[in-house]
């Protein structure tokens, strides 16, 4: 692992021009990126999209990076904003195809696979009916494990409006998962 002050000075080594080093970066985050791009499109190649766009973007703005701040939380913030500028832009239905291969485990019994394929499924399927703003909280707090400060910092907004905004969208996720077991079971 990258301690901070290594990652500080791999940073400012790609401010001054050493581009190169920069690959060490995306590979410690890319799947971090990746899976959190997925959650908020739903969809692997538009993930990957955004995940590319999104380390780019941070490249760009390198100078902009605030040494003593989180580079994982930066980053976070700008994969946020790229899916949701896409998701304003493309409006369009979120595929569920491929969900499994992100949250399936090898050594699975076929039944065990096929469950956790059906709850993969079913939870994607809850997620893209939320809006934007309970989507990237879910996405954030549940799947990728941040904090409200850590949010406040990625979002913009202030951590008390962040535990409101996941209450309702537990409560939204939970309403839509009791409809669809009521109109399935």
């Amino acid at each position: 692992m990258i301690m901070q002050e290594e990652e500080y000075s791999i940073i400012e080594r790609c401010r001054e021009g050493d581009s190169e080093l920069y690959a060490v970066l995306v590979e410690r985050y890319g799947n971090m990126i990746y899976n959190a791009a997925y959650r908020m499109v739903g969809d692997p190649e538009t993930a990957k999209d955004m995940a590319q766009e999104s380390f780019i973007a941070a490249y760009s703005a390198l100078r902009e990076f605030r040494n003593g701040s989180k580079f994982s939380t930066w980053l976070y913030s700008i994969v946020m904003n790229k899916c949701k500028d896409h998701l304003r832009l493309r409006k369009a239905t979120v595929s569920l195809d491929d969900v499994a291969e992100t949250t399936a485990c090898r050594g699975q019994t076929p039944e065990a696979a096929l469950c956790a394929k059906q709850t993969a499924n079913s939870l994607q399927a809850a997620l893209d009916t939320l809006p934007g703003e309970y989507r990237e909280v879910l996405v954030l707090k549940h799947m990728e494990g941040l904090d409200y400060k850590e949010m406040e910092t990625v979002l913009g907004v202030s951590a008390n409006t962040l535990k409101v905004r996941t209450h309702r969208a537990r409560e939204l996720l939970r309403k839509y998962l009791v409809e669809r077991e009521y109109r399935n079971g």
